[in-house]
């Protein structure tokens, strides 16, 4: 399968530039390390919703039970808690994990399970509908990803990812920093080709930018720097401490060329060189 096969030597590429410049992966939990309160782990499950949560709405039904693959802290599976019959999150991570079960918590939802596994390796969830929000963009076996996915959700598939898709958000800094070229995850070209490949036809929805993308303006130089730095340790999912060196070569070209980097807006800076681009939702009934 051709497009499987080069969906899978993207991956390669960009772990292999990863590890080469940052080292590998420390061991335990990726995001462990994460204050409870960061945005990774913490969300409002009944905030309003945006126009992007709406048109996932409109394909929940009420007796769904959704399955969240790599759902994270829940972050959009669990705004639908009201809108189905159970939702059932299989995430690997420990960190992300309890963020899950607290924002459920918090908000009162009950009518959620955990499942603490990788998901090739979990058993199989029995589900009606299957949800993959921003997780493909690593998974190197995406055809096996993508049949277990139907299995789990016979009555609808669905598959978040943006375009371009976030691991590479900064790709424009990267190159400053590294002196090469970022190598890119794949994103929706990749995966629907793959899909084709499958003998699956998505329907494709372009969909406003992705809430979570949006920037706050910094209100000095020096908060826009910092948070710059720490936007960039999510470069290529890295989530790990940058290391001296690098932070300090990173702030350094923040600094040297702060007013061709920085967009100023009446209330503080932006980062230029990062364009959100939008979300895109595919999405098809899996043949029965």
């Amino acid at each position: 399968m051709e497009a499987a096969q080069a969906y899978a030597a993207r991956i390669d590429a960009v772990l292999a530039q990863r590890t080469r410049l940052r080292g590998a992966p420390p061991p335990g939990d990726l995001f462990g390390g994460l204050r409870a309160d960061h945005p990774l782990l913490a969300t409002y499950p009944r905030r309003p919703r945006d126009a992007n949560l709406q048109a996932l709405a409109s394909l929940i039904e009420r007796d769904d039970v959704i399955v969240d693959i790599g759902g994270g802290s829940g972050r959009l599976s669990l705004p639908f808690a009201s809108d189905c019959r159970e939702i059932v999150n299989v995430e690997p991570s420990a960190a992300m994990g309890r963020g899950f079960l607290a924002n459920a918590a918090r908000a009162g939802i009950g009518n959620i399970r955990l499942i603490e596994s990788d998901w090739l390796e979990a058993a199989p969830p029995s589900g009606t509908l299957a949800l993959a929000a921003h997780v493909t963009y690593f998974i190197r076996d995406i055809v096996a990803s993508i049949d277990k996915m139907q299995r789990a959700g016979p009555r609808r598939a669905i598959i978040l990812v943006n375009e371009p898709p976030p691991p590479s958000w900064n790709r424009v800094l990267f190159e400053l920093v590294h002196g090469e070229v970022e190598a890119i995850v794949p994103g929706r070209t990749e995966l629907v080709a793959v899909l084709r490949e499958m003998g699956i036809a998505p329907e494709l929805r372009v969909l406003s930018t992705n809430p979570a993308a949006l920037i706050a303006p910094a209100a000095t130089r020096t908060e826009a720097i910092d948070a710059a730095v720490n936007r960039f340790n999510g470069d290529q999912w890295t989530f790990w401490p940058l290391g001296p060196a690098l932070d300090a070569r990173i702030r350094g070209i923040l600094d040297t060329r702060f007013d061709e980097l920085f967009v100023k807006k009446p209330d503080g800076f932006v980062p230029g060189w990062i364009e959100p681009g939008n979300e895109i939702l595919i999405t098809w009934q899996p043949a029965r």
